[in-house]
């Protein structure tokens, strides 16, 4: 079994832990995934399988969009927490990482395409975010509730959207084992990647066979407009391609 995975991860366990639970059910020498989330964070998480996780870093770094709940110390009209938003949390901000991250806690730019009010009861409120990779969420309600002098936490959060990829076609833990469900939610890493917009370049057979002897083979760079680019044959991915001057180069073989 080969392919990208759209898991919608339970409450209560790592992205990893999540990993793990996907190997042993389905019997699979090698799982990995892109795309953190928190332990107590549901929704959607792409794992790809097998020989796929070779493609993984195409995956990493893909926009985010996030519902959520979150806690006010104190009752502010609903008004002023729109007005707040649109402020200072719309666009380009900078964010330092909370103190629990393993990243360098370094203030850091971060762009915030949508942040809404969904819902607002009392102090608690419901929000959906859009956001740049590597956008900390908890982090983001905490400062909102700064720039009220009030203070606020999230208490809920999930993921609907990495990228292209969205909750309506992932699939839960303990449906694994269903053969309908699971093929809904599982694509060709050539489907995936096709979502993606990343560039393929289609090679035929013999070219396939010097690729996976890790030789470069020769390209029109004017056709080669990003990177990485991706060699494809016959609908299989083959491998992640670098671009040397008039020629393409292995980088990652599938």
């Amino acid at each position: 079994m080969e392919g990208i995975l759209i898991l919608d991860k339970p409450s209560g366990i790592t992205s990893h832990d999540a990993c793990d639970r996907v190997k042993h059910i389905l019997k699979l020498n090698k799982v990995g995934h892109a795309g953190t989330l928190d332990p107590m964070v549901t929704g959607v998480l792409v794992i790809a399988l097998e020989s796929s996780t070779k493609a993984l870093r195409l995956f990493n770094g893909l926009n985010k969009t996030y519902v959520g709940k979150g806690h006010l110390h104190e009752d502010v009209p609903l008004e002023k927490l729109k007005k707040t938003i649109e402020k200072n949390f719309i666009g380009k901000i900078m964010q330092t990482p909370p103190k629990r991250s393993r990243v360098k806690r370094e203030e850091r730019e971060r762009e915030i395409f949508e942040f809404r009010i969904l819902k607002k009861e009392g102090k608690n409120f419901e929000f959906i975010v859009s956001c740049q990779a590597g956008t900390y969420i908890r982090k983001l309600i905490d400062d909102l509730g700064k720039a009220m002098n009030i203070g606020s936490h999230m208490t809920f959060l999930h993921r609907t959207n990495q990228g292209p990829f969205s909750d309506n076609e992932s699939i839960k833990i303990e449906e694994l084992e269903n053969k309908d469900k699971l093929s809904k939610s599982l694509l060709t890493l050539n489907e995936a990647i096709k979502r993606l917009g990343v560039e393929t370049i289609e090679v035929n057979d013999s070219q396939e066979l010097m690729i996976r002897q890790g030789k470069m083979i020769d390209f029109n760079p004017s056709d080669f407009k990003t990177a990485p680019a991706v060699a494809i044959n016959k609908q299989r991915v083959i491998a992640l391609m670098e671009q040397r001057e008039n020629k393409l180069k292995p980088d990652r073989v599938i």
